[in-house]
């Protein structure tokens, strides 16, 4: 049995306009806001205060194949046109992720040295979110 997973693309930046982070990551937001706006849920029901910080997600996709290194290969791959916007999200305060929520099979996988560096050389974050199977 494989396993399952979801990817999503965390970006957070003390200050910049989201609009910008979109448009510089070349994908669809699933969810977005600026530093300052006042707090709100999915839906849009309004919370007391404001984000301290901007912050873009964007679903980057799920699979069921056990894949994961291979699937985490293509998004570097589609994301390294943004690479020099990226470096200057960063220069300036920003950080990025890949969120990866994963149902475990009967086995694991490996992230060679080759992927792990090209997250690095992104500047993107690895977080891992295992969840309970179903």
């Amino acid at each position: 049995m494989s396993f399952s997973y979801r990817v999503s693309l965390q970006v957070r930046h003390p200050y910049a306009d989201p609009q910008r982070i979109i448009k510089g990551i070349g994908l669809p937001p699933v969810r977005s806001w600026a530093a300052g706006e006042r707090r709100a849920t999915p839906k849009g029901t309004l919370l007391p205060g404001a984000y301290t910080e901007s912050y873009c997600a964007f679903d980057i996709g799920a699979g069921d194949d056990g894949e994961l290194a291979d699937f985490l290969r293509r998004t570097l791959t589609r994301i390294d046109p943004s690479a020099a916007f990226i470096a200057e999200l960063r220069q300036t305060g920003g950080k990025l992720n890949f969120l990866i929520t994963w149902t475990p099979g009967e086995r694991g996988e490996v992230f060679d040295v080759n992927l792990l560096m090209d997250m690095a050389r992104l500047g993107i974050d690895l977080g891992i979110e295992p969840l309970a199977s179903t």
